[in-house]
């Protein structure tokens, strides 16, 4: 492998740019007012109570705010530390997704992933009304796809460690209160939502071939 290449912050393009994305935005939302905010969160998080209207045909949600929602949720965060968090991770791992996968597969992964985290995290919610919000999902499912490219050069073992150890701390933090000291007691850490995407960017990075060979 390329020195070149082992650089994290050294991200390919739209890895980087999506990075960037998601930065801005959330310095659009800091610098606006409070209503403008709640209507942010309202029309452009996952909504668990709209997507209960949608499959059960009880409102008028359509599937193109759903579709719409399934994406935009990825670009708004709590707060600075849960954006650094996903936009470090995404440029950790979304970068070798990219290099190996190419451009095409790095976004249907980013994007389905997500959607699985949004829907994982309403297939377990108590909160009927509640709302999800965040890059986690799909910052997993790169995880999830990066897992497939160590393979040559850690072995089964060490992935399957990598990744039991990675899904056990993702399920301690957010069902035992070390969640609530991290983020108030207002927000929930989706381990749902984790647990969802990775398992995805696992299977698609299943399906997907890498362009370019990963050095063992």
């Amino acid at each position: 492998m390329d020195k070149s290449e082992e650089r994290i912050f050294n991200a390919p393009a739209v890895t980087k740019y999506l990075v960037i994305s998601l930065i801005v935005a959330h310095i659009l939302l800091l610098v606006t007012d409070n209503q403008t905010l709640i209507w942010v969160y309202e029309n452009f998080a996952f909504s668990m109570g709209r997507m209960h209207q949608f499959l059960d045909g009880s409102g008028d949600v359509g599937i193109a705010s759903v579709l719409f929602t399934l994406c935009s949720h990825m670009f708004l965060h709590h707060d600075f530390m849960h954006l650094l968090i996903n936009a470090f991770m995404l440029l950790a791992f979304g970068s070798m997704v990219e290099r190996y996968y190419g451009v095409m597969t790095f976004i249907t992964i980013f994007l389905l992933s997500g959607w699985a985290g949004a829907l994982g995290e309403y297939a377990v919610s108590a909160e009927a009304n509640g709302i999800l919000y965040g890059a986690s999902g799909a910052v997993f499912g790169m995880m999830g796809a990066t897992m497939r490219l160590m393979l040559p050069r850690l072995g089964w073992a060490k992935v399957i460690s990598f990744a039991a150890v990675m899904m056990g701390l993702n399920l301690i933090i957010g069902l035992t209160p070390i969640a609530q000291l991290l983020v108030g007691d207002d927000v929930s850490i989706s381990w749902a939502a984790h647990a969802g995407g990775f398992v995805v960017g696992t299977l698609l990075s299943l399906v997907f071939r890498p362009t370019h060979t990963v050095a063992g």
